[in-house]
């Protein structure tokens, strides 16, 4: 190639490119149009995320195009123009096609694709893909769309035979060069709403991100392991530099008082029911979106209730560990070591070990997640699943995951009346899973639009709710089936000495969430006839500490044993009626992830800060101390899970633990040390309800420094959902002791103004100036039409 075809083909590209650009904005468009169809957003508030979106999409396509222009060099070369477009056309036709994919993905999971791509087997896959939506006229256009501008533009570029220019293409690759230096996550950053975020955000660049991330970018350091028997704080224990989760077991008996002896003085039965999806926001007293689990809401009356439990997954790869054992993540999952899952005590193994028969019942294929590894190791003794759940039951012919849930409760009852106590039996549903299609679905169909008006949700947000109506009918059916359960097994014999655990393996991501902690917030029902009264728990726990306290009321209440050492993360349920989080403890998204950890209010995500408020909120937090304080205890799990996934041992003891009668410890034990107050001002919790024809406004100011606050008055903003400003109320002025605590409460009119939803902003701002001077909370949701919006 000669000195002048280079420069030919190099000036070339400045021109060809323009078609690239109009393509990746035609694609922006599809997605976000696509992604936002049903979203309760103002016309204000999609063009915020459509803005970012494009910018995202821009950055990202400036930041390819040092690689484009090598690559397309030889192919701008060729002499004649028709073949020159085409050639090009390929490459460029792929980074549209693998962005398009990428958006449809995003569309049916409602959660960017990442490096959880490589945590699964190819089976497995293709199971997941076998549910995927099927594409529509709609998904079909956003998909075609953006190549036929790109085709369109390359033969206006050949018809025009336009040369481009040296100067151009050289700007092109200076730009894409900088663009590198640019950070992508700062304009989806200040988009409050999670949903909005996942949409504006570039999907490949996410992607990238994330695989960049999994494969070196946030392992842990190298060593890790062997220092890890150094105690992160110099009042914590070192770690054992071959069990390091190994302790002696002291959890307290905290059920215990809410339950009578049973009446043959046996040791009560236990069924444990995980309800796939099953979030708080959609489930309930008082659930954001209303609840659609009107079963389970009445049972809630009759149960001990917890209000703020979380899973510790947002997938369902890690609830059976997390649920039934108390057990680490390791690297990608418990369960993801396949055949090296170390033995360790856990709700099955230790109750089968003291007489009791346990059974486990999935109507999908317990190969995937490795699920059946993990309940043979936990020394299940019946095990039914999609491949032996027997004649005479119909697979879901509109799904690849198995049967419905209508027959695996069909399933389990028609074992019921063989079933020998003491029992331990575990049940997974799964119809809340994509495609959300069933046998019968129509009648839950009109009762999901009964539904609707039951709960009086506003004309302006029912497009929002109809769109999906695939996933909230899929809601009511498995509310029903779980209501044919107990309908079904409360006439059983057994049934007055059972005691029920129902919870969500993870939320849902289909139906948009508002904030990061929606996909972890789930309920946690525990029912039972022995129950000797209802209570609502405000108190923060986790599914982590679910199997602790079982075992710590079975053996203290009702004469049974546990293990005199455990391995688990847990430290029991807190049963306090007031909001609050004792517990330390870690989270993970996804398989591939990086781990998030929760130590008391203290949240850490994506390397910033939070703080948990009451309703389940996080409120970002700019507090060097605190950041270095949580990030040490997050260290220090991740020292011992490195030690752990080393020494692929969590117990000596394992495979048959020594049992020993229940021993009272004084007091709850917790792995963290207290943690250290968060300087200046700051809003402890904060609560809006429905008074006197308009709004009371309750918050708890805190400060947490050790001389006396300035003085500062609260300010409470009254907004819509596009953002405008609608009220200002202002408090009297105060001045906090050091170290002190104060409840303001301010009454708002009531907000007229809404036509849907709105928000109330609060914060402690200076008299004069009326600027934040500490942390507040923002956007806290008010349903406005109806005037009756609370803190979730």
């Amino acid at each position: 190639m000669s000195t002048g075809q280079q420069g030919s083909a190099y000036q070339r590209f400045s021109s060809g490119f323009r078609a690239l650009l109009l393509a990746q904005s035609a694609l922006v468009a599809g997605a976000v149009i696509g992604g936002s169809a049903g979203m309760a957003w103002s016309g204000g508030e999609k063009w915020t995320v459509a803005g970012v979106a494009l910018a995202q999409a821009l950055l990202v396509l400036l930041r390819a195009v040092p690689v484009l222009l090598l690559l397309s060099l030889p192919l701008l070369a060729l002499k004649r123009p028709l073949l020159r477009a085409v050639a090009v056309a390929v490459p460029w036709s792929l980074l549209i096609i693998a962005q398009g994919m990428l958006d449809q993905y995003y569309q049916v999971a409602r959660v960017p694709l990442g490096a959880d791509l490589f945590g699964y087997s190819l089976a497995e896959i293709r199971t997941a893909l076998g549910d995927g939506a099927p594409l529509d006229a709609g998904s079909l256009l956003a998909m075609s769309l953006p190549l036929l501008v790109l085709w369109a533009g390359l033969w206006w570029w050949v018809r025009r035979d336009a040369r481009g220019s040296v100067l151009w293409t050289s700007l092109l690759l200076v730009t894409g060069l900088l663009a590198w230096l640019v950070p992508l996550p700062a304009g989806a950053a200040t988009l409050k709403d999670e949903s909005a975020r996942g949409l504006a955000s570039n999907k490949l660049a996410w992607f990238g991100a994330d695989v960049w991330r999994w494969r070196g970018g946030d392992a842990p350091a190298a060593g890790v392991a062997d220092t890890g028997a150094a105690p992160a704080d110099p009042g914590e224990p070192a770690l054992d530099p071959h069990y390091p989760f190994l302790h002696e077991e002291r959890t307290p008996d905290a059920l215990g008082p809410w339950f009578s002896a049973t009446a043959d003085g046996r040791p009560p039965n236990v069924v444990v029911i995980v309800v796939e999806g099953l979030g708080r926001s959609f489930s309930g007293p008082q659930a954001p979106l209303g609840s659609f689990t009107p079963f389970l809401d009445e049972l809630a009356t009759r149960s001990l209730y917890f209000d703020n439990f979380l899973a510790n997954q947002g997938r369902t790869f890690g609830v059976l560990p997390s649920l039934l054992g108390s057990a680490p993540f390791a690297d990608q999952g418990f369960t993801a070591l396949g055949a090296r899952m170390p033995p360790h005590p856990g709700l099955f193994s230790v109750l089968g070990q003291q007489g009791y028969h346990t059974a486990f019942y999935n109507g999908t294929d317990t190969g995937f997640d490795n699920e059946g590894g993990y309940m043979r190791l936990q020394q299940v003794q019946t095990l039914v699943d999609m491949n032996s759940f027997g004649p005479g039951y119909q697979r879901n012919p509109l799904s690849t995951w198995g049967y419905p849930d209508r027959e695996l409760v069909s399933r389990v009852l028609a074992d019921s009346s063989r079933l020998q106590p003491p029992f331990l039996l575990a049940i997974q549903t799964i119809s809340m899973h994509t495609s959300y299609r069933f046998p019968g679905q129509d009648a839950y169909l009109a009762q999901f639009a009964r539904r609707l008006g039951e709960l009086r949700i506003p004309e302006a947000q029912l497009p929002s709710y109809q769109a999906q109506a695939d996933v909230y009918s899929s809601i009511l059916y498995t509310d029903d089936q779980l209501r044919r359960y107990f309908e079904a097994v409360a006439r059983t014999p057994w049934y007055a000495n059972t005691v029920f655990v129902i919870t969500g393996d993870h939320r849902l991501p289909e139906i948009p969430m508002g904030e990061h902690v929606d996909r972890y917030h789930v309920p946690l029902i525990i029912f039972s006839p022995l129950l000797k009264r209802a209570a609502r728990i405000r108190a923060v726990s986790s599914q982590l500490d679910v199997t602790p306290s079982l075992l710590a009321l079975l053996s203290n209440t009702y004469g049974l044993k546990r293990p005199a050492r455990t391995p688990w993360l847990g430290t029991g349920l807190d049963m306090a009626d007031a909001f609050r989080n004792i517990h330390a403890l870690p989270l993970k998204q996804t398989k591939t992830s990086a781990p998030e950890y929760l130590a008391e209010r203290w949240w850490l995500h994506d390397g910033k800060l939070y703080q948990l408020q009451e309703g389940m909120h996080l409120a970002e937090v700019d507090d060097a101390a605190l950041l270095a304080w949580a990030n040490a205890r997050q260290q220090r799990y991740a020292q011992a899970n490195a030690i752990f996934m080393q020494q692929q041992a969590l117990d000596p003891d394992a495979a048959r633990p020594a049992l020993v009668a229940y021993q009272a410890a004084p007091q709850m034990q917790v792995h963290a040390p207290a943690g250290p107050a968060m300087a200046g001002l700051s809003m402890e919790s904060a609560q809006v309800a429905a008074a006197d024809g308009g709004l009371r406004l309750s918050v708890v100011f805190g400060n947490g420094d050790g001389a006396p606050s300035r003085k500062f008055v609260t300010l409470a903003v009254l907004t819509a959902a596009d953002g405008s400003e609608l009220q200002e109320v202002y408090g009297q002025a105060l001045e906090l002791p050091a170290r002190g605590r104060q409840q303001v409460e301010l009454q708002l009119p009531r907000p007229g103004a809404c036509n849907e939803r709105c928000y109330v902003s609060v914060f402690p701002s200076d008299p004069d100036t009326g600027k934040a001077i500490g942390q507040g909370r923002y956007r806290l949701p008010v349903d406005a039409v109806n005037a009756t919006g609370t803190s979730p």
